[in-house]
């Protein structure tokens, strides 16, 4: 969307071009580039953002014009149980659903975890995200109200940073922000293509299908599934845009919300319950994910609200995380000789327990968000 608006072109040539350059990317660069990358453009997206937080409140008249001048509900993170966008019931039961599977699932984040030097650095590695997630209210969302004051007769909020960009920044730095845009596109699409490359080829092609191949035919498969992945996710996001009657940042936390169930599942019982089968953890993986995304499916194409009243989509994600956690306990309980011990695969040796200075810093995290949680409720 973002290339379409600057570059005026049709989405389909957009998608393409974007996920060419990351293919090559990825598959010329490998995971060392996509890290540094990762790190090259986090620091300039801050920074960038910073800027254009600062001129966009100066140039709405301060913080406090722009709270006078919005509706209170805009500073709440949660809303009454009845508003149609984001009730406080479905963000409390439906976004840990969806974290659980980001977090302590998902590739692009377990392999820069993975990729520590020891557990201490890992640890901290994740609490410094932890931190910095913290800079999405200052970067991101509050450009998106000072947008609301600046520019109110913005009828798509999908133009909302472009036209903060254009309208806002002199030519220079318009530049220096498209640059940086592209460059965390890139590699976005780079990780998860690496990502999807890494786990077929090392997790399937080579333990399951030929353990004896070279180091040139792992990388040459490894370069065929980016080529392969680059074409999937093409017309996935053909179709992603297809989709009608709801905003971009509601279309990608609903899709979230029908991939994370079944591995937030899987995840919790593996490390939380000791009697959970490979059974119940295969079925929830393949069953699991068709009944979610076809759920998914139902709600975004084929059935979309306005013509079939849905639940919201954080809750409906909460409701098939339920139904695929009973489904999990009772094929567990029922798979007896599937039942093994797997406590001695999870226990941590006394060594490797988090330091004092790890359990401070998740302490201090846990109590800042709990006390913006409070501010941002109380107006």
């Amino acid at each position: 969307i973002l290339v379409r608006q600057l570059l005026d072109l049709p989405m389909y040539l957009s998608v393409i071009l974007m996920v060419i350059l990351s293919a090559f990317f990825a598959a010329a660069g490998g995971l060392k580039a996509i890290a540094y990358t990762n790190v090259f453009q986090m620091l300039l997206l801050i920074a960038v953002s910073l800027l254009l937080v600062v001129i966009g409140v100066n140039k709405a008249g301060g913080l406090e014009a722009i709270y006078h001048n919005t509706p209170g509900s805009y500073w709440n993170i949660l809303l009454p149980a009845d508003d149609k966008n984001y009730p406080w019931l479905a963000i409390l039961l439906g976004y840990p659903v969806m974290g659980v599977w980001f977090w302590c699932t998902d590739q692009s984040m377990v392999q820069s975890v993975l990729g520590a030097k020891n557990l201490k650095e890992g640890q901290l590695g994740a609490n410094f995200i932890g931190w910095l997630k913290i800079l999405d209210v200052p970067l991101f969302i509050l450009p998106g109200i000072v947008c609301f004051v600046l520019f109110p007769q913005l009828k798509n909020p999908d133009e909302a940073y472009m036209t903060m960009v254009t309208q806002l920044f002199p030519a220079g730095l318009r530049g220096l922000i498209i640059v940086v845009l592209i460059a965390a596109l890139i590699s976005t699409i780079g990780s998860a293509l690496n990502s999807l490359s890494a786990i077929f080829t090392m997790d399937i092609y080579v333990k399951r299908y030929a353990p004896q191949a070279s180091q040139k035919n792992i990388i040459k498969t490894g370069r065929l599934v980016v080529v392969l992945g680059s074409l999937l996710s093409i017309i996935v996001t053909l179709g992603i845009d297809s989709i009608k009657g709801l905003n971009l940042f509601d279309i990608f936390q609903s899709i979230l919300g029908f991939i994370a169930p079944p591995m937030s599942v899987v995840f919790l019982f593996g490390v939380l319950w000791n009697k959970t089968t490979t059974r119940a953890a295969n079925f929830t993986l393949t069953v699991g994910t068709l009944i979610s995304m076809g759920v998914g499916v139902l709600y975004l194409w084929i059935f979309p609200n306005g013509t079939y009243e849905w639940p919201h989509f954080l809750l409906l994600s909460f409701y098939i995380f339920v139904v695929l956690s009973i489904l999990a306990f009772v094929i567990s309980i029922t798979d007896k000789k599937g039942q093994k011990d797997h406590g001695a695969l999870l226990r941590i040796d006394n060594a490797a327990k988090p330091d004092k200075q790890v359990k401070a810093l998740w302490i201090v995290l846990c109590l800042v968000m709990v006390a913006l949680y409070v501010f941002f409720n109380g107006h």
